[in-house]
């Protein structure tokens, strides 16, 4: 069973870096026709943005697939840096024209040596999860408790059916089968988790509950050490010597 998985997991690395020159050649492709669009047949142009569209997506999983085998192999590593998490979730909304959907409650002048792209893509795969399946207004809320960063992340969407719950991590799940394909790969949030845990945190999904009683939106609480430092080095160290797991 051992063998077997590390000749899938070979065979998803393998895979990923053959796609990215094919990529490569696809993408400067629909960038022309992208520019172009404007002036293509009218019945040529929705065909265009099909191919754009599409590319783009193909893009976005094979480098989440290239992620995957880096932390399977052990070989992710963190480029520590000062960071100051105000600025940088303002940063992670901007970039993404988001401001206008997401609420931030973050006190200023936090700051905690992370890796800022890592960081990055935490927030953007759970922000971005709660625009999707939960619906503005998103709030992020920022706080410290003792030695501890905590970024809560809360939508008022319809919330998370109990049975999916434990499995929203899981790589490659879809909480419908009846829907296999959508616009995700099914690998966000299980790349967030691990990026989460390299840094020595952790990410929890639950549902808010109202007054009421009623579901009121999902909450998902990311939570990293304040001096990630020495616990980076040591799940390193781990993680180099085939010890740590799968989230």
């Amino acid at each position: 069973m051992s063998a077997r998985e590390e000749s899938s997991r070979r065979f998803v690395a393998d895979m990923s870096h053959e796609l990215r020159t094919p990529l490569t050649a696809l993408t400067a492709v629909t960038e022309v026709l992208e520019d172009e669009q404007d002036s293509l047949d009218p019945m040529i142009a929705p065909a265009v943005a099909l191919v754009v569209s599409e590319t783009r997506r193909l893009n976005d999983l094979v480098e989440n697939l290239m992620e995957v085998t880096r932390f399977d192999a052990g070989t992710a590593r963190l480029v520590l840096d000062d960071v100051d998490i105000a600025d940088q979730i303002t940063a992670c909304i901007d970039a993404r024209a988001w401001l206008d959907a997401v609420d931030l409650d973050a006190e200023r002048g936090i700051v905690a040596p992370l890796d800022p792209r890592r960081l990055d893509v935490i927030l953007a795969n759970l922000i971005g999860n709660a625009l999707k399946h939960g619906g503005s207004p998103v709030r992020v809320s920022v706080r410290t408790e003792e030695e501890e960063l905590v970024i809560a992340v809360r939508d008022h969407g319809p919330g998370i059916p109990e049975e999916v719950l434990p499995h929203v991590f899981d790589r490659f799940y879809k909480a419908s089968a009846s829907r296999p394909r959508s616009d995700g790969s099914g690998l966000g949030l299980s790349i967030a988790m691990e990026n989460a845990l390299i840094h020595g945190g952790s990410i929890t999904a639950s549902n808010s509950v109202g007054e009421d009683g009623a579901v009121d939106g999902a909450v998902f609480v990311l939570r990293l050490p304040l001096d990630a430092s020495g616990i980076t080095r040591e799940v390193q160290t781990r993680s180099s010597q085939g010890e740590v797991e799968e989230a």
